[in-house]
């Protein structure tokens, strides 16, 4: 009997040694998670709080805001008193894998729509951003120069790229309103459409992009992908 209450005794002991252990193992994997939610969650407010701000409205799995002006090669144009400033939809900004260098045109260029006026840079690859419309470069964006990861963290905003004086009244080949938001569904679905018949990703239309889509894609088929939806 008093082997027995021994070995009990021992089998308590160790139970409760493995039960301490166990419970310090989860607190300090606590103490690592917690603080990594609470990031998280942050950063998900500051998305969320932003989008808002920006009135941003969800698109063919693309983020869309309204009052802009967009181009074929998914450019914006915001009008500003004779002015245009100009940045990348976010489709644009989505087909990057991430940013590590701007090149914009310098002030006094003249650019003609549909031709290069900007390079974005992911390191191994380039997307060439065309001009949306006929004009003359009045100011560059420097902050993406020195922060070129703002063309994708907020590519309607603090990361547009270039401003520019139209050399006319026309808004020849740009869409506002419905139109745009319309054309934007359709670019996103067909850019799902793409990607499934280039990767296989299978994803249903409407469905939010998952970038980067371009870590993905070989040489020749980036360079298929930026001369279909950035030309």
């Amino acid at each position: 009997m008093t082997t027995i209450v021994g070995i009990l005794q021992a089998i308590g002991i160790f139970a409760a040694g493995v039960a301490a252990r166990l419970g310090f193992v989860l607190l300090a994997a606590a103490a690592i998670l917690v603080p990594a939610l609470l990031v998280w969650a942050g950063m998900r407010g500051v998305e969320w709080a932003r989008r808002r701000a920006q009135g941003l409205q969800l698109t063919g799995g693309l983020r869309f805001r309204p009052g802009l002006l967009y181009a074929a090669g998914h450019t914006w144009v915001r009008p500003e008193k004779g002015l245009a400033r100009v940045g990348i939809d976010d489709l644009a900004q989505r087909i990057l894998p991430w940013a590590v260098s701007v090149r914009l045109p310098k002030p006094g260029t003249a650019l003609h729509a549909g031709e290069p006026a900007a390079v974005i840079s992911a390191g191994g690859q380039q997307a060439v951003i065309v001009a949306p419309l006929d004009g003359t470069v009045t100011a560059v964006n420097g902050e993406v120069v020195l922060a070129p990861a703002l063309v994708k963290s907020d590519n309607y905003a603090r990361g547009w790229l270039f401003a520019m004086k139209p050399a006319s009244d026309r808004r020849d080949g740009l869409r506002g309103g419905e139109a745009a938001r319309d054309w934007m569904g359709a670019e996103g679905n067909r850019l799902h459409r793409w990607l499934e018949g280039r990767l296989g990703i299978a994803t249903a239309d409407g469905g939010e992009i998952v970038d980067p889509v371009a870590s993905h894609l070989s040489p020749d088929d980036w360079k298929a992908l930026t001369e279909t939806f950035l030309r």
